[in-house]
């Protein structure tokens, strides 16, 4: 929720977001182990899950939405070229339905990385990088496919639609696994 200048390769990259960042203190002090400290570790950590998860849910919502709108925008595109067919504009129905199910896996992706334990570093990193991979290309699509119809490549909302498809299915097939390292 921090302003995009301030995101970018030089401050851990702009999903850096899906990683909880406890803020443990340097080795300079010990850790504050009173109960308010430990509660408000606690809430932190929380509020860091619900609120991904909760983003997560509105924009499924919002997904949800321009699917609805999707078949409109078909009929436009498909009437805007020469001899257009209706296969050729499907790709954008695809599209908004790969939307609303990778943004419902990465809503869940949140409660699942709340659960996992903290001992597991290895295995929470590698699904970190899972769910950071998703997310990323997930944002993408979604940039394609609301351009405004004149502005659509179809080569490139296909082949990214492929693209976030193998990467959803990477981080289920992961956790399906049972997170073990190959």
């Amino acid at each position: 929720m921090g302003d995009w200048s301030e995101h970018g390769a030089n401050t851990g990259g702009y999903y850096k977001c899906n990683k909880y960042d406890s803020d443990q203190p340097s080795s300079s002090g010990p850790v504050d182990q009173s109960d308010a400290a430990k509660a408000k570790r606690d809430l932190d950590r929380y509020l860091h899950y619900y609120k991904r998860y909760h983003a997560h849910s509105e924009a499924q919502a919002f997904a949800r939405k321009q699917l609805k709108e999707t078949e409109g925008r078909m009929v436009l595109l498909q009437e805007s070229s020469d001899n257009g067919k209706w296969s050729d504009v499907e790709f954008l129905k695809t599209a908004n339905e790969q939307l609303v199910e990778c943004r419902r896996v990465l809503k869940y992706t949140y409660t699942f990385a709340y659960y996992l334990d903290p001992r597991l570093k290895m295995q929470r990193e590698r699904f970190e990088h899972h769910q950071e991979m998703l997310e990323r290309f997930t944002e993408n699509l979604s940039e394609l496919s609301e351009r405004p119809l004149a502005e659509m490549d179809r080569t490139d909302v296909v082949n990214q639609t492929r693209v976030v498809d193998r990467f959803m299915r990477n981080i289920l097939k992961y956790v399906e696994d049972g997170m073990d390292e190959v």
